[in-house]
């Protein structure tokens, strides 16, 4: 347990404090846009988002714990899709709540674009680009 939450520390840190700013501010959005879910967590929906939320930083944290900070990590991402896929089939009960619906459309936006940048890195991975491109202690980075 304590391993993995090293791993939990370094993985954040990875992204929070070694990512370019361009890529760090953009982890720092679709990071609030999804913890944005606490906001509304009386919803069902909500509370989709916090579970898949939590099962993809656990998915992540474990693959960042096996084979470092790859491409690869992304790809837990696709939880996402059937998470809206499931959310298409209340749209009415959403739109009838304003504010769930904006900030549902937002992270639906947000994910998406994510969903876009973790694709192609998937894809550069499984073409073999599977070293880790950054990595949590200074002296492992030279």
């Amino acid at each position: 347990m304590l391993r993995f939450l090293r791993h939990l520390l370094e993985f954040f840190g990875v992204v929070y404090l070694r990512f370019r700013p361009v890529p760090r501010l953009w982890c720092v959005w679709l990071v609030g846009v999804n913890a944005a879910c606490l906001l509304f967590i009386t919803h069902i929906e909500a509370q989709a988002v916090l579970a898949v939320t939590g099962i993809a930083v656990v998915a992540q944290t474990l693959i960042y714990g096996r084979i470092g900070f790859t491409r690869i990590l992304g790809a837990v991402h696709i939880l996402w899709v059937p998470m809206f896929a499931w959310m298409a089939t209340r749209l009415d009960s959403i739109a009838a709540e304003t504010a769930l619906a904006q900030w549902l459309l937002v992270l639906l936006v947000t994910n998406l674009i994510s969903m876009a940048v973790d694709l192609t890195d998937t894809i550069r991975f499984l073409r073999g680009e599977r070293a880790p491109h950054y990595t949590w202690r200074l002296a492992d980075q030279f």
